[in-house]
């Protein structure tokens, strides 16, 4: 009997259960040991846009520009609401325990389920608590459980459901299109995808139009547009290294606009405008890889695990942002290559809880160190950068393999 297999069969979906419920506390308990960092300040600035919104200003994503799509307001207002008189940190660790621990339930048909799906709710439980509390702080965290409950519907086969939730977690924070993409080329029947795909978009937009939507609609892509290189993306670590080194005019800065921290030095702003368009040809290799596989037969479930996770590492590893909670993504992939059976996965867990593991120690614990770039934080911050990197090459040479492969295709709807 293998350790995976004695580990199951000593699973107990409660203890899961419980686990997921409980994290987003443990881990908003633990990010108050960082008054200097304060990574639950996200949520509290949740709080001041639905404030503002209370006040008589234009709605965010609908009448006036957001960062976000407009429907990452609803999760905002729950959270408000469930937070009550003990306010909005409350209600959105309250929001994601319930989330979260519904997610698990049902990943798992409330504990009847097989050994792999007892693993994948094994895998998303270690991960949360590895990555630390930018992993439920953020929109991410919704958009996240969003994206489980799409993967248990793609697992059923209900395909028109599972691309619905792929296609509204991408109306909450854009990451989740990687995956709708990836059920797309992998589905048999693509018609049925695409329309259901445009109806939940239609939707979307039909409420916003009668809310009185204007260009702001669409602001949350221009923004990313405009944004420069964030510390902890991979690409900034050029600068990073410079600026340790002492090149002059290279080193880091706060972005009152943006609020975070990024980095200035020669070529910095061509750089930024030039990694756009190399996500978007990264995302077009794995489309491609993704359409061979198909073609040569392989198990449908399969190219859609890992296209993919191909995908959501394109989108972190070519974002020239780079925040901690980007690495929530991984884990749905990861769940899916753990869900659909796939072979030779202790290379690729190990790989993900390492990111998880380094993310957290960058943010919150390394982070002022890393501001004055000390040895510690910028040699994890590297190690981190290198492991999505391996992490890319690892999901384009699996995603590859399956190419090459002749077998018999499982529906996939």
């Amino acid at each position: 009997m293998s350790i995976s297999e004695i580990w199951v069969k000593r699973l107990n979906f409660s203890a899961l259960f419980l686990a997921a419920f409980l994290a987003p506390f443990l881990l908003f308990a633990y990010g108050y040991l960082f008054e200097q960092v304060r990574p639950m300040n996200d949520v509290l600035l949740y709080g001041y846009w639905l404030q503002q919104i209370q006040f008589g200003n234009p709605v965010f994503g609908i009448s006036q520009d957001f960062v976000y799509p407009y429907p990452a307001l609803a999760p905002m207002l729950l959270a408000k609401l469930f937070g009550g008189q003990s306010g909005i940190l409350v209600g959105w660790a309250t929001l994601v325990a319930l989330l979260n621990s519904l997610a698990v339930g049902t990943l798992t048909a409330w504990g009847r389920a097989g050994k792999s799906a007892k693993l994948a709710a094994l895998f998303w439980v270690s991960f949360l608590l590895l990555l630390g509390p930018a992993g439920v702080a953020r929109i991410d965290a919704i958009s996240a459980a969003v994206a489980v409950f799409g993967l248990v519907a793609l697992s059923k086969d209900r395909l028109v459901l599972a691309i619905s939730l792929f296609t509204f977690g991408a109306w909450i924070k854009i990451w989740p299109v990687a995956l709708a993409v990836s059920a797309f080329i992998s589905a048999k029947k693509k018609l049925l995808v695409f329309y259901a795909a445009v109806l939940s978009v239609a939707a979307v937009l039909t409420f916003a139009l009668a809310a009185g939507a204007n260009s702001s609609l669409f602001s949350f892509i221009f923004k990313q547009g405009s944004r420069g290189i964030q510390i902890e993306s991979p690409i900034a670590m050029i600068w990073i290294w410079a600026a340790k080194f002492g090149v002059a005019d290279t080193g880091i800065y706060y972005d009152k606009e943006i609020i975070t921290n990024q980095v200035y030095g020669s070529q910095v702003e061509l750089i930024s405008f030039l990694m756009t368009p190399a996500m978007f040809f990264a995302l077009a290799i794995t489309v491609l890889l993704g359409y061979r596989a198909i073609r040569a037969g392989a198990d449908r479930n399969q190219v859609f695990a890992a296209m993919s996770l191909t995908a959501v590492l394109d989108l972190i590893v070519f974002n020239k942002v780079g925040s901690p909670q980007f690495m929530t993504w991984l884990a749905i992939p990861m769940m899916a290559l753990i869900l659909f059976k796939a072979k030779k996965l202790w290379l690729p867990i190990t790989g993900l809880l390492l990111i998880a593991f380094t993310t957290n120690l960058i943010y919150p614990i390394l982070y002022i160190d890393l501001m004055g770039l000390g040895d510690l934080s910028v040699v994890t911050l590297t190690l981190r950068n290198l492991l999505l990197i391996a992490m890319l090459v690892h999901a384009n040479l699996r995603l590859g393999e399956l190419s090459k492969k002749k077998s018999q295709p499982k529906a996939l709807a």
